[in-house]
């Protein structure tokens, strides 16, 4: 009989717990930051959170309005034409009056809760989290510059229309009622962005003062 055996013990007599993950948990991805900070740095802003708070509120209500007036208005129309067969040239023009705050303001409101639509293949590219997180603060800069060039030809236009005092063709309502939809939507978006690269700047600045610290 050998007294050596060459049996080697598998992975799996290896011990779970002399694994260390402290790598791999390294290279998982941040969480997404919105406008909208949590935990101290929310105590230190309160006062932002307090005011935002109202502002979601009213941004929430209109928004469901104009939708809800919006499929109030197509449904009309559905019924006039095809049950009737007398539809109302009008409703076109409102359905868009609708249809466009509607938009504009859902950009903001998705802009503030970060559920606008976002790329997957940093975190491919980029393993460390702080690489990450700069990257990511980076696109948001830049989207802020892209809000402020076509928000400021939008709203230029919108205040041309609201200034002439244009009235629209059918219900001879002012087009700076439409117009005016672009103002709230630019404005309302950059603001969160804003927002966004302050909440993503100062956790980064948080992250490199806890590394340089070990």
């Amino acid at each position: 009989m050998k007294g050596n055996s060459d049996q080697r013990p598998g992975p799996s007599e290896v011990p779970e717990s002399s694994i260390d993950d402290t790598e791999g948990s390294e290279r998982e991805p941040p969480e997404r930051l919105t406008a909208l900070p949590k935990g101290p740095l929310a105590e230190r802003l309160r006062w932002v959170i307090a005011t935002e708070a109202v502002v979601q509120r009213i941004l929430y209500v209109f928004i469901v309005a104009f939708g809800l007036c919006l499929a109030g208005l197509m449904f009309t129309q559905v019924v006039l034409r095809y049950a009737f067969a007398s539809p109302f040239v009008g409703i076109e023009e409102l359905s868009l009056l609708f249809g466009a705050w509607f938009y504009f303001l859902g950009i903001a409101y998705v802009t503030r809760d970060g559920e606008h639509i976002h790329g997957g293949i940093l975190t491919m590219v980029v393993r460390g989290p702080n690489g990450v997180q700069a990257v990511r603060l980076i696109v948001t800069v830049l989207g802020i510059a892209a809000c402020a060039v076509f928000g400021y030809f939008a709203i230029r236009y919108a205040l041309f229309e609201i200034q002439t005092g244009r009235l629209s063709s059918y219900m001879r309502w002012p087009k700076g009622l439409w117009s005016a939809s672009l103002i709230f939507g630019f404005v309302g978006t950059t603001i969160y962005m804003i927002l966004q690269a302050v909440h993503q700047f100062l956790d980064l600045q948080a992250r490199l003062r806890a590394r340089s610290q070990r």
